[in-house]
């Protein structure tokens, strides 16, 4: 019995050395892998925040065109707007310029008619009713942007004036307007209708 136990004994110290050189190169294993783990968790770090700040630059640039794009509409919009409020302000003002234009025989006729009321006997009531009228009637149209021709004394202009005859004055310069025989019109700075003149000339 005793010497079973001596060999049993004998046996234990290698198989103890065997487990501990096994222990040891677990030990050493773990060791040698663990530097290899953190590098490769750094670089899985390194790609993940590579991506990431591709992915912000990609966000910010999309941003950014659709920013541009925004204001180009915005401006274009503008632009729009700013067209059509001059395209319907012209409208208008050729719709004016079309009714003064059919006025103007009538703004004639009132002329003659204030004449003849002043050389007549007619009634005076009468006379300051239809003068106050004649007021009130051409205040509105210069408003509307109606305005008469200087002619008579200022030097012809074929722009503005239409010469119907001519005579000879000493006493004036050449090409000045001597009469009128038909009032002429602007609307606002476009003629209506120019004026019918009489001209010197020496």
């Amino acid at each position: 019995m005793m010497q079973k136990n001596i060999k049993a004994e004998t046996a234990d110290p290698g198989l103890s050395e065997a487990n501990d050189e096994d222990l040891n190169g677990q030990e050493n294993g773990e060791t040698d892998s663990g530097p290899e783990q953190a590098g490769e968790n750094e670089q899985a770090s390194s790609e993940s925040d590579e991506k990431n700040q591709g992915g912000g630059d990609k966000l910010a640039k999309e941003l950014d065109d659709m920013k541009h794009r925004y204001y180009r509409a915005l401006a274009d919009y503008q632009n729009l707007q700013r067209r059509t409020a001059k395209e319907q302000l012209e409208a208008r003002g050729r719709g004016v310029e079309d009714f003064l234009k059919r006025l103007l025989p009538v703004i004639d006729t009132l002329d003659k008619a204030m004449e003849q009321i002043s050389k007549s006997n007619i009634d005076k009531k009468i006379a300051d009713g239809l003068e106050m009228f004649s007021i009130q009637f051409t205040d509105v149209l210069a408003k509307e942007g109606l305005k008469e021709i200087i002619a008579k004394g200022q030097k012809f202009d074929p722009n503005f004036h239409e010469a119907m005859c001519k005579r000879s004055v000493e006493d004036k310069d050449d090409e000045i307007v001597l009469a009128e025989f038909e009032k002429g019109y602007m609307f606002k700075e476009r003629v209506l209708r120019t004026t019918k003149v009489e001209i010197n000339q020496k």
